[in-house]
């Protein structure tokens, strides 16, 4: 058992890696890399976002979603605009200067996509994925389980 997590960890762990890789590198001619792709894409797919809506989906802490908006906000990609009834909520748009960024982030999706599918049936890959989401759910369970009994309020609901 513990030779199957060592092997699973090591090639989950050079996924990431190698992946991070090929994502900074077709985004080299931006001001972004593969930690900020995430978050231009959402806004991309979903303008006027809230923060909150971003972190539940792409499951992240509120500190780090802060981080990325000011990043996005500083380099010129988003702006951030008030809700006209409540001024709590704040909505997230991409500007002009991002949308090449956007599209770029699409065709290295597509890209990327066909690379690590070469040679790989579609029943595989749908087993695959099926097979990395819930080994993603079960660990987003015990960390946010976690997280919330650190954090108090800040990850409820997630």
């Amino acid at each position: 058992m513990n030779d199957q997590f060592t092997a699973l960890g090591r090639w989950v762990t050079i996924f990431d890696r190698l992946m991070k890789m090929y994502y900074d590198h077709g985004l080299s001619e931006f001001e972004i890399g593969w930690g900020q792709q995430f978050y231009v894409e959402y806004l991309y797919e979903h303008p006027g976002a809230s923060p909150q809506e971003m972190a539940g989906c792409i499951r992240v802490d509120k500190a780090t979603l802060t981080k990325i908006i000011k990043k996005l906000t500083a380099v010129g990609y988003i702006r951030v605009i008030g809700d006209e009834e409540d001024r709590r909520v704040k909505h997230l748009y991409l500007t002009e200067k991002a949308l090449p960024a956007a599209e770029k982030i699409k065709n290295i999706h597509a890209d990327f996509y066909e690379t690590i599918s070469a040679g790989i049936s579609r029943e595989e890959l749908t087993a695959a994925a099926r097979t990395l989401q819930q080994m993603t759910e079960n660990i987003n369970q015990k960390v946010w389980h976690r997280m919330e009994g650190q954090c108090g309020e800040q990850n409820n609901g997630r």
